[in-house]
């Protein structure tokens, strides 16, 4: 992700995905607990911790899990953003910006937690499973939620990765890639008829199902792979048939999946050719599928690396003053 790239480096950015903690006190953030604070802050109401990013500081409710992590990178991303004037750009093109942000410090979040180099460690070739999910979890500093954020990018359809509570049959998070017909959201029932309900503690599933909302009749077929644990399941729905469920697909046409645009693709790190896969939705170019950017890469250039002490923040070229920025002067 460009803004991790530029903003926070590679050393700092491993260091984060072991212990956030530890390291953002180590590099001069005062990172403090503070219980009394809601837990109905954000849009969506998930992250909860605040930020105060002139003074260094961010606060963040304790947890007796690994929620404690996301939120305070969650609260770390909310100064990367606010440093980012491609970021900010983007922000204010959006319908609704406050919860775009929101969403992009989750992502943030979620990829500083969860690298890429991790995932692929895990995952391999694919095709993803919720075992993957639950693997994660276990040898991470990243929670059941986090990791359904991150494997969700790596799904190659739209679908999927969905907790669910196996007591009450509560969505308990949904992080969803593509166009879905139906986007499930924290608290809602899990269908009837849904295998989910049906999935014992120690078990896992894989079978064509679906996917239907708290009201009306329609519902969207799904394939699904899932696994439970004593009080959850864990599941990766999509929409093509990822685990070749089906031996003979008979579906109609106008159901498949759409084939990827193609576009032509000359890039600086010596790639030319064609591509297939949709643009970025910033700047209307294809990634280059050797080294994964797009056009806003050339814009990096315009950051600078301030020269404050212990000051990690690579900003615009405008907010630098005598070789410090906003932060630090």
């Amino acid at each position: 992700m460009r803004i991790i790239r530029t903003a926070v480096g590679a050393d700092l950015a491993t260091a984060l995905a072991g212990d956030p903690l530890v390291v953002l006190e180590a590099h001069g953030c005062r990172v403090i607990a503070v219980p009394e604070l809601s837990e109905t802050r954000g849009a969506g109401g998930w992250c909860d911790g605040m930020s105060f990013h002139r003074h260094g500081t961010l606060l963040y409710v304790p947890t007796d899990s690994k929620r404690q992590n996301f939120t305070v990178l969650h609260e770390f991303a909310h100064g990367l953003v606010q440093t980012d004037e491609d970021a900010l750009d983007w922000l204010g093109e959006q319908d609704d910006p406050d919860q775009k942000l929101e969403q992009l410090c989750n992502e943030i979040a979620s990829r500083l937690l969860l690298p890429d180099a991790v995932i692929d460690a895990v995952v391999g070739g694919g095709p993803l499973v919720a075992a993957h999910l639950t693997r994660l979890a276990d040898t991470t500093a990243a929670s059941q939620e986090v990791c359904a954020i991150a494997l969700a990018r790596r799904l190659p359809c739209a679908g999927m990765v969905l907790l669910t509570d196996r007591g009450r049959h509560v969505v308990v998070r949904a992080a969803v890639h593509g166009d879905l017909r139906f986007r499930p959201r924290p608290g809602d029932v899990v269908p009837d008829a849904h295998p989910l309900r049906r999935l014992p503690a120690g078990e896992q599933l894989r079978v064509r199902s679906f996917w239907a909302p708290p009201w009306g009749t329609e519902q969207e077929t799904l394939y699904l792979d899932a696994c439970a644990s004593t009080h959850r399941t864990c599941a990766v729905l999509a929409v093509s048939d990822l685990w070749k469920i089906d031996v003979l697909h008979l579906s109609d046409p106008d159901d498949q999946v759409p084939d990827r645009p193609q576009a032509h693709r000359r890039c600086r790190c010596g790639f030319n050719g064609s591509v297939a896969g949709y643009p970025c939705p910033r700047c209307s170019q294809p990634f280059c599928p050797r080294c994964g950017d797009c056009e806003c890469a050339r814009r990096d250039g315009r950051l600078v690396l301030c020269q404050g002490d212990g000051c990690y923040l690579r900003v615009a070229a405008h907010d630098i003053v005598n070789g410090l920025c906003s932060e630090c002067r």
